[in-house]
């Protein structure tokens, strides 16, 4: 049964990162529905001042996703040393708290080690967990003073009649109990349900606003592969669409639902979404 959801701390974004941002706007906003709500510039070639280009996609409820691309200065180096050690792909999560340092105060006082701590910009405050101590993904803890973007000018139609939804996240862990801990304690999401089952593994399903994170302790040959030595890695994104076969690259796979109903599904594998596999539904 979902529990009250604690309003303080919130799962903000996702945020992925590739060579060249428009490749995930153009994915993002026009094969599933986002609304592109801006970036610092709309040319990632024009950064004066800035140490990447970044800007955001928003979905139904308000979940998000951030793309990255790194630029030529310095401050892009983190993003450089990322895709060469990974290729494209999910970089990390961002929960924003209207407590900051009680929050990384927190995080501390649970065992977990807080670097990159900036409390420099009077609208933004921000500290990470390195994905050696979260579960194979970055963490970004913020604090959000600003006022936001202007409005984005309009980017072409998308596939879809009506809002899309950025459904939730699956993670891979190599302890799925000791990784909700952290999702589930200090960075305030709700367990929702709990289980295990013998063709996949052991699961733990959390919930942040919207958003719903369910991370699996595999033993499905495939994602066992895919997480490799790691201590997890991100699986999958889950959008529930209009129609999931209009989506570029797609394959439908039928799984069994209630009384053995086949529910259609659709699947986009990384090497065909920059390195980030999807999940496709249709709206309910």
């Amino acid at each position: 049964m979902l529990t009250t959801l604690r309003d303080d701390i919130v799962m903000d974004h996702v945020a992925v990162v590739s060579e060249r941002a428009w490749d995930n706007v153009i994915r993002y906003g026009r094969d599933l529905g986002g609304r592109w709500i801006g970036g610092p510039d709309n040319d990632p070639s024009s950064h004066a001042g800035d140490d990447f280009y970044f800007c955001q996609m928003v979905f139904d409820a308000g979940t998000k996703i951030e793309i990255l691309e790194p630029i030529e200065c310095e401050g892009s180096d983190f993003l450089r040393r990322y895709l060469a050690r990974n290729g494209p792909g999910p970089h990390h999560f961002t929960f924003k708290t209207p407590d900051f340092r009680g929050t990384i105060g927190a995080l501390a006082a649970a065992g977990y080690q807080v670097i990159g701590v900036n409390e420099d910009d009077p609208d933004w405050k921000e500290a990470f967990l390195h994905p050696k101590d979260s579960w194979g993904i970055v963490i970004q803890v913020a604090w959000d003073g600003g006022g936001g973007w202007a409005d984005a000018p309009p980017l072409p139609p998308t596939r879809h009649r009506r809002a899309t939804a950025l459904a939730g996240v699956v993670h891979l862990a190599a302890d799925a109990q000791a990784a909700a801990s952290l999702f589930e304690g200090p960075l305030g999401m709700e367990r929702e349900d709990e289980g295990k089952d013998p063709n996949v593994g052991t699961w733990v399903t959390l919930r942040s606003g919207p958003w719903y994170l369910r991370v699996i302790q595999p033993t499905e040959p495939n994602m066992t592969h895919w997480m490799g030595n790691r201590p997890g890695r991100l699986q999958l994104l889950h959008f529930e669409v209009d129609d999931p076969g209009l989506v570029p690259g797609a394959q439908r796979v039928n799984v069994c639902g209630a009384g053995e109903r086949q529910e259609a599904m659709f699947v986009v594998q990384p090497e065909h979404n920059l390195g980030v596999r999807l999940l496709l539904t249709a709206h309910a």
